[in-house]
């Protein structure tokens, strides 16, 4: 596609609509004014197109190609500017979050990033409430990708959750421990980045602090903050279960210890007596026929004894 003599790359998305009360619908020619640009994948040439058709600052735009780009809100004459970051699973539990572009300027609203988006309110502008200008689209896409660390952390708490029922059955393994590991630094992750995220919301709530979003905002923000006690109560709750297992793992071990211990000394004091009458001097009743059962009697004995003081001890 080829527009104002310079060629368009075909990550880039384009979505109108006609009149206030339509559904946005996509269309193959980038039109001038009141538009949505969705871009996934993108890459330097789709910023630069950006940059020469709608008049965005190509120094901002191209942050968003760092894959170390922090959450922050930058206002320029020509956009505001909004940098958070999309969450997704990756590999055998680990998330990978990606920088997300959003950028208002006048009557166009772009959201862009290296990503492929999971979340379809990032995808399909018909799905965003209340999306009756280009900063309700700002805040609904915001909103979406705050709803998509609340998706992956739910399925963090079930996890957790049904690791701590099985404890009770003593059916926790070594590798439910180590995904803990994996379970940490992702909710470190969520952590970092919605913080930084709630000083986004906070800087546009000043910025947008005499338009009609401001309830929108607020509702972001009080958001943000749920799902930060919440990824609080997930640490509290896996640290709650690594300290019960050691709990239950030592005492278990304790008891074990104990047995054994008891054990040990029951098999120990009929040998003492065996002991004595295997050796080669002259013993006691040796040549009597009745020793052999008296010296068997005996250690019964005293190996009763011996229990019933254990069991008094609470030794097993």
């Amino acid at each position: 596609m080829v527009a104002n003599g310079l060629y368009c790359l075909c990550m880039l998305k384009y979505y109108v609509r006609r009149s206030s009360g339509e559904e946005y619908q996509p269309v193959t020619t980038p039109p001038e004014n009141n538009v949505w640009i969705h871009g996934e994948a993108i890459t330097y040439d789709d910023l630069h197109s950006l940059s020469h058709m709608y008049g965005m600052d190509i120094n901002v735009l191209r942050d968003v190609l760092d894959h170390d780009e922090l959450p922050r809100v930058e206002q320029h004459p020509n956009g505001l500017y909004v940098f958070v970051r999309i969450v997704q699973r990756g590999k055998h539990g680990k998330i990978v979050t990606t920088p997300l572009l959003m950028v208002v300027k006048d009557n166009v609203f772009a959201n862009v990033s290296t990503a492929l988006a999971t979340d379809p309110r990032l995808v399909k502008p018909g799905m965003v409430p209340q999306s009756k200008d280009t900063i309700s689209l700002l805040l609904g896409t915001f909103a979406a990708v705050v709803n998509e660390y609340e998706a992956l952390m739910q399925r963090t708490a079930r996890y957790v959750h049904d690791t701590g029922q099985r404890l009770r059955s003593h059916e926790v393994t070594n590798d439910d421990f180590i995904k803990f590991v994996t379970i940490e630094d992702n909710l470190n992750e969520y952590l970092m980045n919605l913080n930084s995220m709630m000083v986004v919301a906070e800087r546009l709530r000043e910025i947008l602090r005499d338009s009609n979003d401001a309830e929108a905002i607020e509702d972001i923000l009080l958001y943000i903050r749920q799902l930060v006690v919440s990824i609080q109560s997930h640490n509290q709750s896996i640290t709650s279960i690594r300290n019960a297992y050691g709990t239950i793992a030592n005492n278990v071990l304790n008891q074990r210890m104990k047995t054994l211990t008891a054990l040990t000394l029951l098999i120990t004091l009929p040998n003492i007596f065996y002991g004595m009458y295997g050796m080669n001097v002259p013993l006691p009743f040796q040549g009597e026929p009745w020793a052999y059962g008296a010296m068997m009697a005996f250690t019964i004995v005293v190996a009763g004894l011996v229990f019933v003081i254990a069991r008094k001890k609470g030794i097993f």
